[in-house]
């Protein structure tokens, strides 16, 4: 518990400093300012149907203005219920002294960072990961105890994941798949009686699925053998990412073939199925359920408008594998359950849990180092996130310091790595999410002047 609540420490500083809003943050809430409640919080963001990522937006902004503090607090009560949820959910798979370092070593892992450092991103995917975990986790208590109140609370969040985020379809098929590696002979022998809460939440992801497609503009579809190349291409650079071995734009995955790295993680893999095979047990299956639940999981991007524009560039952009890492951990949590600790005499389980202790340590300090070695490179999405941190707080620091209340600025265009998406491309659609009563005359005497690096001064 320590050494986690020093990573999510870490993670909190980490954003803090290093991350700020930009692009589609500050485009979201440029929309907000020039539309009404219910029209924001209704109409699709491209190719997105999130009302509840909208409420929450709304929500934030009028808590606190353009005040990221608050948003990053907001992120991390998700992401600290992912984590409680996660060592329950490994509790009742039985993964025993491995659950706390299995929960460990996800809160260390350099994704958690790719995947909440982009606000408008991460406000999406991170109350989804929560809400996967609790709805599995809900399932797997009620096929433990049989409670009904289970299942409501699992049905509720299956209902709520889908207010944020369409990918919460398939979390019926994750509650099936991880209820079902959990007891297979109860499943077996009373398949009826186990599996109809997760088959009567996949008739809701059948409906919303027809509406999504019934009502939102239709997008581009990489064709066949391209979406099954990425979707390949995805799970290669999540087992990177996940085992330390990748991050982006430093320690990169190459597009085609293997790497040093990657043969390292395909030799783990093998090592592990080697071993479940020795074990026995049905234990087998583990793996090769895991990577064919990954493959799915990805489908709907592989066929998606993304890939069609960007290609295979796109798997390496590793904010998108943030949202398949809590399936990672479960996976881990069951093997290690039927085959790793099957296989500790009692005698040596403290000496194996020193050592795997250790193994996450090393982890951590590895995935430190590559976030803040991304974190430099340029063009990196961690190095944008940092450069409009610098940028936004300093525009914070010095509009602190302009005593009128109606302040006159000369319009000036924004950095490139502020405004990728051209949306708010100028501090005269900037300055009001900060300063509503902000006045922009470029003729004016005195008048103010944003710099390049966020700082004020008066315009000469």
């Amino acid at each position: 518990m320590v050494t986690a609540a020093f990573v999510v420490a870490y993670t909190v500083w980490y954003l803090l400093w290093h991350s700020d809003f930009t692009n589609d943050d500050l485009d979201y809430l440029v929309i907000m300012q020039h539309t009404g409640f219910w029209q924001f919080v209704l109409a699709p963001a491209d190719v997105h149907y999130a009302p509840l990522h909208e409420v929450l937006t709304w929500l934030i902004y009028h808590i606190s203005p353009m005040n990221f503090a608050v948003a990053v607090a907001v992120l991390m009560i998700f992401h600290i219920g992912t984590l409680i949820y996660l060592a329950c959910s490994l509790r009742l798979l039985n993964a025993g002294q491995a659950s706390g370092l299995i929960v460990c070593g996800y809160a260390a892992c350099s994704l958690i960072v790719s995947g909440l450092a982009w606000w408008a991103h991460a406000e999406q995917r991170v109350p989804y990961v929560f809400l996967d975990v609790c709805a599995i986790y809900h399932y797997l208590a009620w096929l433990r105890s049989g409670r009904g109140a289970h299942l409501w609370i699992a049905a509720l969040a299956f209902v709520a994941a889908l207010g944020f985020y369409e990918k919460a379809v398939l979390i019926p098929f994750h509650m099936l798949v991880i209820g079902y590696l959990s007891d297979e002979a109860r499943f077996r022998t009373q398949l009826r009686k186990t599996v109809w809460p997760p088959m009567l939440f996949a008739l809701g992801s059948a409906a919303f699925i027809l509406a999504y497609l019934h009502f939102l503009p239709a997008s581009g579809r990489a064709a066949l053998p391209v979406a099954i190349r990425a979707d390949l291409e995805f799970v290669k650079v999540l087992l990177a990412g996940a085992a330390g071995l990748g991050i982006e734009a430093v320690h990169d995955v190459p597009i085609h073939g293997l790497s040093f790295r990657l043969a390292g993680v395909l030799l783990l893999l093998c090592a592990m199925f080697g071993w479940s095979l020795w074990r026995g047990r049905g234990s087998w299956k583990i793996l090769p359920v895991m990577l064919l639940v990954l493959l799915f999981d990805y489908l709907p991007i592989a066929v998606s408008n993304r890939i069609a524009w960007y290609g295979l560039e796109l798997p390496r952009e590793y904010r998108y594998h943030y949202e398949e890492l809590q399936l990672v951990a479960l996976f881990v949590g069951i093997w290690c359950a039927r085959v790793a600790a099957a296989s500790v005499p009692v005698c040596r389980r403290k000496l194996v849990w020193l050592a795997g202790f250790t193994l996450v340590l090393a982890y951590a300090a590895i995935n430190t180092v590559n976030s803040q070695m991304s974190r430099l490179k340029p063009l990196s999405w961690l190095w944008v996130m940092d450069h409009s941190h610098i940028y936004l707080e300093h525009l914070r620091e010095d509009l602190a310091g302009i005593r009128d209340q109606a302040p006159v600025f000369e319009n000036d265009k924004l950095p490139r790595y502020l405004t990728l998406f051209g949306f708010t491309p100028d501090t005269r659609t900037l300055l009001p999410l900060f300063e509503p009563n902000v006045r922009f005359d470029d003729a004016a005497s005195p008048r103010y002047k944003v710099l390049q690096d966020g700082h004020i001064e008066r315009a000469r």
